[in-house]
This record gives structure tokens, C-alpha cells and sequence, in this order.
């Protein structure tokens, strides 16, 4: 192929590939994948300056606090104890102030219950004429099992808040003994714990922000790569469609031609069996009713007949039959002698072709019957064996005809 050739199939290719229709769903995934691609590059510079950030401050924090501890000395050893007890108390504080507004709720949560029960037993006090039906019981029974949930709820909680009261209690007791006894030191450490407590809430809520970017830069990560795979998708099912229309409908298989033909020649065979049959049945009824009863011979020769079964000869009565080995000026034997009885008719000399089925099958049935009659017409002792010399005579010259 020429390089002109090539260049105007690639042409037409391109030409063909512009004209088909687009899938809309393209145009979407790939609006979304531009989306997450704005939002990766922007989650990513926005986490990146925020570890920055945060890097900056630790280094920042770390530097101070080694300046304020060379400043202060060993009062900040010494001063730890206070400081942590303080924090310990701290957060013994917070988880007391939940345990005692859990309590609250779960008080008020009871009085509710309570006042629920208290109003449906007063309204049903009230009314001498309302019956205590279903609906009415399941009610109250309802409001009884909020109760009892709200008791035990009440239960619960109180119990936390009595420990976390007690730890709290505890905390703030060994803060004070700390406080008492280390009042000096910790008042020339204090500037040093003070600045350590500013740069960790500023590195927390530092720390917060990058968790919360790359939280972010994770969920836009996700979307492209969804948009990717639907879009990896799209692709194989136009690539699949445009295989299938290249190959265009199935034809027929290879050696599917010949098909009917054989069906036809074994349909032709079917019918001309048919036929066959039908000249056999003619047969028959003309040998049995031609011989006469001082013609033992021929008896024997028509019963043979009647009782093989391969003596079916083909005459059809339409000169405008497919079949060419037959044609209708073919004489039936009617009269009583032996010789016409046995007289074949001429067109069954006139074999079709070797290379016929028809012919094959036909040239079989006849040498079958011809050996069958052969068989039968064998002379006997006797003043009527000379009757059988004619027979001898034609089915010589049939045999040697088929032969």
C-alpha cells in the first residue's frame, strides 16, 4: 500500500471517528475530573503551607522555652511536680463538668417521665364516664418503661459524677500541698510553663488544620480516581461497540453452501422412494392376479414377488415427473401367461448417471429384484420346465444391461 493510500485511510478513519455521536457522559467525568484536580493542587499547597506553619512554631516553641530554661535554671526542674499536678486537676475538672451535666439530663429527663405518668393517671381520674381501654394502656405503659429507663440512666450518672468529683477532689488537694510547698520555685518558673502553654495550644490547633487538609486532599484523591475508572469505562464500552460494527453481521460459515444441496438430493430420494413404492404395489397386484392356477410356475414367481420387499420399480404416470429413469408409456402386465407377467418395462434399461444418488439407489433395488427372480426361475423337473426359458432368456438380458 502507498504512503498516499495510507494517509487518505487515515483520513477517512479520522473523518469517521469525528463524526460519531459523543457520549455525554464524557463531558461529565471529565468536568470532574478537572474539579478534583483543582482540588487536589489546592489541598495540597493548603496542607503544605500548614506544615510549614507548624514546623515553624515548633522550632519557634523549642528555641524559647531553651532560652527560658538557661534564664531560669533548676527552678524549672523543681516547679514540674506543681505543673503537672495542676494539669492532672485540670482535666479531672472537665470530665467532672460532664458527668454532672449528664446527671442534670438525666434528672430532668425522669421528672419529665414522671410528670407524664402523673397527667394520664389525673386526666383519667377526672372523667368518670372514660373507659380504660388499649390505647390508653399502652400508653401509660410507655411512659412507666421511660421512667425506669430514666432512673436507671439517673443511676448511672450519678455514680460517674461522684467519682470524677472525687478525683477531682484529690487533684485539686495535691495541687495546693504542691503549691504550698513549692511556692517559690514555682513562681520563678511560672513565666517558662506559662509560655509552654501558649505554644502548645497553638501547635494544637495548628496540628487541627493539617489533619483537617489532608482529610480533604484525601476525599479529592478519591473523586479522580472515580472519575478516572468511569471514564476508563466509557472508553472500553466505544471501543467495544466500535469493534463489533467494524466486524459487521455474522455470515454464513465456511461449507455452508453445499447444505442444500445435499438436502435437496436427499429430499429427491425420499420422494422418489415414494414412488417406488407406489410401482411396487401395481407390481404386486399384476402378478397376482395375471397367473392362472395350471401355471404352478408362474404362482411361484409372482408370490416371490409379492413377498420381496426390495422389488419397488419406479413408473410414474406423469411424463412431466423429475424422475428420467420411468416415463408413463411403460406397459403394466395384465394378461394371465407367464411371459407377460415377467415382461420389464424398456425405460427401466436407461439407468440415470453413476455420479447420481438417485441412480445408485434405483441400479440397487433393481439387481436385488433381478437376483431374487433369478433365484426363483431356476428350471424344474418336469414337462413345464421349458415354460421358464423365456424368463431365463430376458432376465439374462436384464442382468447384463445392469452389469
Amino acid at each position: 500500500m502507498s504512503d498516499t493510500e495510507k494517509d487518505n485511510k487515515s483520513d477517512e478513519d479520522s473523518e469517521s471517528l469525528e463524526e460519531e455521536e459523543v457520549d455525554p457522559r464524557i463531558q461529565g467525568e471529565l468536568e470532574k475530573l478537572n474539579q478534583s484536580t483543582d482540588n487536589i493542587n489546592r489541598w495540597e499547597t493548603e496542607l503544605e503551607d500548614s506544615r510549614q506553619k507548624f514546623r515553624a512554631v515548633l522550632v519557634e516553641a523549642t528555641v524559647k522555652l531553651d532560652e527560658q530554661v538557661k534564664k531560669i535554671g533548676k527552678a524549672v526542674e523543681d516547679s514540674k511536680p506543681y505543673w503537672e499536678a495542676r494539669r492532672a486537676a485540670r482535666q479531672a475538672q472537665v470530665e467532672a463538668q460532664r458527668a454532672t451535666q449528664e446527671y442534670q439530663r438525666a434528672i430532668e429527663i425522669l421528672r419529665a417521665a414522671k410528670e407524664t405518668i402523673a397527667l394520664a393517671e389525673e386526666r383519667l381520674l377526672e372523667e368518670d364516664s372514660r373507659q380504660f381501654d388499649s390505647a390508653w394502656q399502652e400508653m401509660l405503659n410507655h411512659a412507666t418503661q421511660r421512667v425506669m429507663e430514666a432512673e436507671q440512666s439517673r443511676t448511672r450518672s450519678e455514680i460517674e459524677h461522684r467519682e470524677t468529683a472525687a478525683k477531682y477532689n484529690a487533684a485539686i488537694s495535691h495541687m495546693r500541698q504542691l503549691e504550698k510547698k513549692l511556692k517559690r520555685t514555682i513562681n520563678k518558673s511560672r513565666p517558662y510553663f506559662e509560655l509552654k502553654a501558649k505554644y502548645y495550644l497553638q501547635l494544637e490547633q495548628l496540628k487541627r488544620r493539617v489533619d483537617e487538609r489532608q482529610a480533604k486532599l484525601t476525599q479529592a484523591k478519591a473523586e479522580y480516581r472515580t472519575a478516572l475508572r468511569n471514564l476508563e469505562t466509557i472508553s472500553d464500552e466505544i471501543h467495544a461497540r466500535r469493534r463489533l460494527s467494524a466486524m459487521g453481521p455474522r455470515g454464513r460459515g465456511v461449507g455452508a453452501e453445499d447444505d442444500g444441496t445435499v438436502t435437496d438430493d436427499i429430499a429427491n430420494f425420499k420422494m422418489e422412494s415414494d414412488g417406488i413404492s407406489m410401482l411396487s404395489v401395481n407390481f404386486e397386484d399384476s402378478c397376482n392376479g395375471s397367473p392362472s392356477e395350471d401355471d404352478p410356475e408362474t404362482q411361484s414367481t409372482c408370490s416371490m414377488s409379492s413377498t420381496s420387499a426390495p422389488l419397488d420399480l419406479p413408473c410414474p404416470s406423469s411424463s412431466s415427473s423429475s424422475y428420467p429413469l420411468l416415463s408413463s408409456s411403460c406397459p403394466y402386465p395384465s394378461s394371465s401367461s407367464s411371459s407377460s407377467s415377467l415382461s420389464v418395462c424398456p425405460d427401466l434399461l436407461q439407468l440415470p448417471g453413476s455420479g447420481s444418488l438417485e441412480g445408485f439407489a434405483i441400479l440397487r433395488i433393481l439387481m436385488h429384484s433381478v437376483c431374487q427372480i433369478w433365484a426363483t426361475s431356476k428350471p424344474k423337473e418336469g414337462p413345464m420346465s421349458a415354460m421358464n426359458k423365456p424368463h431365463k432368456a430376458k432376465l439374462a438380458q436384464i442382468w447384463a444391461t445392469l452389469i
